[in-house]
């Protein structure tokens, strides 16, 4: 017998989402949910809250929301319905999110009615919240709504700061990906009007198990995603340098299987664009590159030696070994042999351009 709380969270999503499939209807005889979010209740008690813009006159977007807690499978949108004067309809749906008791309860029976809806585009953000869900989705954000302020935070930080690629989509394939542990970014509601991401939610069978830290952050996209931008900051004895306009890439090489070792060659290039000593020479340039990668090797080793002592894979290492193995058993790998991999992060740091060296 299905559990209570999955069936709540199937038709819960199934019937906000598959009310955007209805005949086409004029746009103001409508409210159109933009964000969704969930949160634990008392027991098996979900706590949903839709967010709902409304256009003023003058332009300006009011934040509307709608919530409410229910249990019978479509007892959540039938209240939602019963608490607007125009049709509650899920057609542009930017942002879900997560409370962090809920993200520990388990997120997948959302994310299935999410990727059934063929109304749903892949490319929707799904987040983490550190603390209360809808509490976050009622703040004041921006100019243009609180889920359209969300999605391009969300998009700017991984076009060009720490944050790896990530949407529905992408989540979807991690979960079901053997040797791989899917992840979501969290973010957090610091003020009613400023909302910022805190770091990343590592979700072990759709489950919160543990997360990476803001300041951690760059370094486990530099083993997973490639950088276009960015900025690092590198701690020399006396001095910092700050390197900016990142390009980087990543390539996994398997070098043994008795026993498994894996090199992870990180190329990185970028523009010094601070550096706090009085001269810059070509020997202190070189020095800046060498303790760079020194930073990036400790750094991306030691995140990898935290992730085999608690058995989560968010880089996708049994995948990659997976795919290069014949007779892969991957129930082996779990067990035994992910937790004594050898894992040598080899950076390879450039500086491209530096102003005046003397």
């Amino acid at each position: 017998m299905a559990k209570p709380r999955s069936i709540i969270l199937q038709s819960f999503c199934a019937a906000i989402l598959l009310a955007g499939c209805v005949q086409t209807e004029i746009i103001d005889d409508v409210r159109l949910v933009t964000g969704i979010s969930f949160d634990a209740g008392e027991g098996d008690e979900v706590v949903g809250t839709v967010l709902i813009p409304y256009y003023m006159p003058d332009q300006k977007i009011e934040n509307n929301t709608l919530t409410t807690t229910g249990t019978p499978s479509r007892e959540l949108f039938t209240k939602y319905q019963e608490m607007s004067s125009d049709p509650v309809v899920g057609g542009s749906l930017e942002v879900v999110l997560f409370g962090t008791d809920f993200a520990k309860r388990g997120v997948y029976q959302v994310l299935d009615s999410l990727q059934r809806d063929p109304g749903i585009g892949t490319n929707i953000y799904l987040a983490v919240v550190d603390g209360n869900a809808q509490e976050t989705l009622e703040g004041k954000y921006g100019k243009r709504g609180n889920s359209s302020f969300i999605s391009e935070l969300l998009d700017h930080n991984i076009k060009s700061r720490d944050l790896p690629k990530t949407n529905l989509h992408l989540f979807i394939s991690d979960y079901y990906q053997t040797g791989k542990t899917a992840f979501l970014p969290i973010i957090k509601k610091k003020d009613p009007t400023t909302v910022q991401l805190s770091g990343i939610a590592l979700m072990k069978d759709g489950r919160l198990v543990d997360k990476i830290s803001r300041q951690d952050m760059f370094y486990f996209k530099l083993m997973i995603d490639k950088y276009r931008g960015g900025t690092v900051t590198v701690d020399l004895q006396k001095n910092k340098a700050l390197i900016e306009s990142l390009k980087t890439k990543s390539k996994k090489k398997l070098i043994s299987r008795n026993p498994y070792e894996i090199d992870v060659n990180i190329e990185i290039k970028g523009y010094l664009h601070q550096y706090t000593g009085h001269h810059l020479s070509k020997k202190v340039l070189k020095e800046i590159e060498r303790v760079a990668e020194k930073q990036i090797r400790m750094n991306c080793t030691r995140l990898a030696q935290q992730f085999q002592q608690e058995g989560i894979d968010p880089v996708g290492f049994g995948h990659f070994v997976k795919s290069r193995t014949r007779g892969f058993s991957y129930t082996n790998w779990k067990e035994n042999q992910y937790k004594n991999l050898k894992i040598n992060i080899k950076p390879n740091v450039t500086i491209t351009e530096s102003g005046v060296i003397e």
